[in-house]
């Protein structure tokens, strides 16, 4: 036997305390009355270098950004920012209101206009000197307001700080090498991109670039201090930490070598080093190379074709319409001029109509449904558009229904093996043609079983006479 459990009516009032105390609880999914105030914080570093780095005993500085991104105001407002272990509080600007157990850095702020600029907190540290180089350490800040945040995880922020060996730490950025054409025939120039990623100045910075041998050297920006034979040398200066410096470099092919190279088509390797010493006179370097194949200037226009809209692929029938798709590209390293696209129709088709329209027609006795053309102009390095013709079919020749699309340019073509795209249709089998076939392939298999079984049996028959003379003459020899 279950008792029921009564439940006590709820009075007006009460229900209406309830709505209120929800309502109030409701403030981070907006609807709470009134608009309350957003508080976002940030966490990087200091100065030139943002990024959070630091070295054993060195001083180290972060910044945490403030605002309120909302309408409202934010009152009685607390920023809290967390040292980790190993870092001991120096200094801020602006003050902190108090430092709580020498990690807990507070900022307390009786009033945030959202209508303001952000705030900034600069705060500066040293870093003891037995943390160990690799270290990853978490840094945090947060904020609070006495109207509570509209939005708490904009209020929170931390990042990582990462403790590098102290020094200079000299590093290659890129170069603009990896992406130019490298041709033989004028002078190509390209960007070498430098930077001190340690935490202390790298001194008497030092470039040196070594050229393949099939390489001479032009010019550059800076000037070089050196350039002797194929190493060309330049001096740099002092860096700074997260400094960087870029040299500009012109160079061209020996005019000597350039038939080896291109008959051997072999790649050309350049290298770069850039060194400098730290404080203490310890000289750090960082090394890498590119390598570049040899490539020919010129545009390289392609076309592809596809149909939209046939029900089997690869059959058409008469009195379909499907739509044919010409997308032409310019693939080449230089642009494309005077642009012409043109779409062969084999017999038994025809356009009736497309997008862009054509920009003439002309009969072909090769292609007796005509060949219409279009004039692109002119196609820049890594364009690409498409052609929407539909095409009408009105009778599918035994040999297939073909469409050709070329395309064609002004100059050299660098490679002119994608310039014809083709494609050849086909009738669909008439009805019962399949089954038809399945079955004269059915029949074939039976006569050619029965004939199997036939000869089986006149084997067996013929075993068994051998055996029938063999026995015979055992008997005959006893006798």
């Amino acid at each position: 036997m279950h008792r029921m459990t009564k439940i006590a009516p709820i009075s007006i009032g009460a229900r209406a305390a309830s709505v209120l105390l929800a309502l109030a609880l409701c403030i981070s999914d907006g609807f709470a009355v009134g608009e309350k105030p957003d508080l976002a914080v940030l966490v990087f570093g200091s100065g030139a270098d943002t990024r959070l780095v630091t070295a054993p005993g060195q001083p180290f500085s972060f910044s945490i950004g403030l605002d309120n991104m909302s309408a409202a105001d934010a009152r009685h407002v607390k920023l809290t920012a967390v040292l980790p272990k190993g870092f001991k509080f120096r200094s801020s600007d602006p003050p902190p209101t108090g430092v709580e157990n020498g990690d807990h850095l507070v900022w307390e702020i009786d009033a945030l206009d959202p209508k303001t600029l952000p705030r900034f907190f600069v705060v500066t540290t040293d870093t003891e000197p037995n943390l160990v180089p690799g270290n990853q350490l978490d840094i945090s800040a947060e904020a609070e307001c006495s109207e509570c945040n509209a939005n708490s995880f904009h209020a929170h922020a931390s990042d990582t700080i990462y403790v590098q060996s102290v020094g200079p730490a000299l590093v290659f950025l890129g170069s603009t090498l990896d992406s130019i054409l490298l041709a033989t025939d004028g002078p190509s120039t390209f960007s070498v991109d430098l930077s001190n990623a340690g935490n202390l100045p790298a001194i008497g910075t030092r470039l040196e670039a070594t050229l393949p041998k099939e390489i001479k050297f032009d010019k550059s920006d800076p000037q070089p201090e050196s350039s002797s034979g194929q190493i060309v040398a330049f001096k740099l200066g002092d860096l700074a930490r997260a400094e960087s410096r870029s040299v500009m470099m012109t160079v061209e092919f020996d005019p000597h070598q350039v038939s080896d190279v291109l008959q051997a088509d072999r790649s050309l390797t350049f290298s770069f080093k850039v060194a400098g010493a730290g404080p203490d006179g310890k000289v750090t370097d960082s090394h890498f190379e590119i390598t570049k194949h040899i490539e020919s200037a010129g545009q390289d226009v392609a076309v592809w074709l596809t149909i939209e809209g046939a029900k089997v692929p690869g059959e058409l029938s008469p009195g379909d319409d499907a739509i044919c798709v010409i997308t032409y590209a310019n693939l080449g390293n230089q642009a494309a001029h005077n642009v012409s696209v043109a779409l062969s129709l084999g017999s038994g088709l025809s356009i009736s109509k497309s997008d862009p329209q054509p920009a003439g027609n002309s009969a072909s006795d090769t292609y007796p449904g005509g060949v219409a053309h279009w004039n692109i102009g002119d196609l820049g390095v890594g364009m690409s558009h498409s052609i929407k013709a539909i095409i009408h079919v009105t009778s599918v020749p035994d040999d297939g229904a073909l469409m050709d699309a070329t395309v064609t340019a002004d100059g050299v073509d660098i490679d002119s093996s994608n310039n014809t795209a083709s494609l050849l249709w086909h009738a669909p089998l008439p009805r019962g043609a399949l089954a038809s076939a399945r079955s004269s392939s059915g029949a074939a298999n039976s006569t050619a079983h029965a004939t199997s079984h036939a000869w089986r049996h006149f084997g067996e028959a013929l075993l068994l006479i051998f055996a029938a003379t063999v026995v015979i003459r055992a008997r005959r020899s006893r006798k």
